[in-house]
């Protein structure tokens, strides 16, 4: 009888841990549900981990002039630059885990990990992924001036010269400088890599005739192309970009190469999922609004899911350690 009373005890004990473990279960999603209710009920800041004026400090702008418009609370950009990214994507890994502070990333997100043994976070484990917002193919822009017309006949001119071609990027590790990589591996040529702090300086030195070609998103010189004052020799895309229909892929020109320059708005880790979800679906929202912005009429806006979004970056990071590492590249 001592031990049926003592199995009695146990049972009731063990019962009794699980109400309250499903209670205190139930009472912390409540509660996160009731915080996500009432959100946003103060100011929203959307960190830009680079200068102002590029193309992520225009759609970030643009996302949150819609986000104010829908919810009635200002949304400020602030523009964090330096480090390759670094600087921005700490501070916000480090910010309140509430909803307020935002971090529209690229594709450095992915890179960075591989390129720097020392970053000052865990580019996945410290961030919630909340939606991808874009992907942008990549092309090699050139000078008017400079002699190919074309991806193959810029390969034929690397051969012939090689090491004499400049090329700028927007820096050590950046997409642009990966996919300028992978055509020099791809097409066995060699060109001189010119660092640049950004593409925009990369793109104003080819226009001035400092350097007779760079690589940049499709936005990053559409207008200059249109005006003839560039000439784009492919693209990045599996297929023709809309924005650039006349301009080749680099598959149709003999080089299997498809990248792109990619946007994802994170939250710091530990952001209640039911903001997060708040914030996704606003996102999707704004995608699906007919003619945004002519300044971004280019860019093919596209949400996703937030597993969506981490298993991409995740994707992202493990394609490209391995290239990274073969090129010997670090950033300290």
């Amino acid at each position: 009888m001592k031990q049926i009373g003592k199995c009695s005890r146990m049972r009731d004990a063990l019962f009794g841990a699980l109400c309250a473990a499903a209670t205190a279960g139930f009472s912390a999603s409540a509660t996160a549900q009731s915080v996500a209710d009432k959100y946003p009920d103060k100011p929203i800041k959307i960190i830009v981990p680079f200068a102002p004026g590029g193309s992520t400090d225009i759609i970030a702008r643009i996302i949150g002039q819609k986000m104010t418009e829908k919810w009635g609370q200002t949304v400020l950009v602030e523009t964090r630059p330096g480090a390759a990214t670094v600087i921005g994507t700490q501070a916000a890994a480090k910010a309140d885990p509430d909803g307020y502070t935002l971090l529209l990333t690229v594709s450095n997100h992915a890179t960075n990990p591989s390129l720097n043994d020392k970053l000052p976070y865990d580019a996945l484990a410290d961030f919630e992924f909340i939606s991808m917002v874009t992907k942008i193919p990549l092309i090699p822009y050139t000078s008017p001036k400079f002699e190919p017309t074309d991806l193959k006949e810029l390969i034929a001119l690397a051969k012939a010269k090689p090491g004499t071609i400049n090329f700028g990027s927007a820096g050590i590790g950046s997409m642009t400088h990966l996919v300028a990589e992978m055509l020099k591996l791809q097409a066995g040529i060699d060109m001189t890599h010119v660092v640049y702090r950004g593409g925009t300086p990369a793109m104003n030195d080819v226009l001035a005739g400092q350097i007779p070609m760079t690589f940049g998103t499709v936005v990053q010189a559409l207008p200059q192309y249109e005006a003839g004052l560039m000439r784009a020799l492919a693209v990045t895309a599996e297929q023709r970009y809309p924005a650039i229909p006349k301009v080749p892929t680099f598959k149709e020109q003999g080089v299997d190469l498809v990248a792109s320059e990619w946007y994802v708005m994170v939250a710091p880790a530990k952001t209640p999922r039911p903001i997060v979800d708040k914030i996704n679906a606003e996102l999707r929202r704004i995608f699906t609004i007919p003619n945004l912005s002519d300044r971004i009429a280019s860019i093919q806006l596209a949400g996703s899911t937030p597993d969506e979004a981490r298993d991409f970056v995740k994707s992202e990071t493990a394609r490209w350690a391995p290239v990274i590492k073969k090129l010997g590249l670090k950033l300290e």
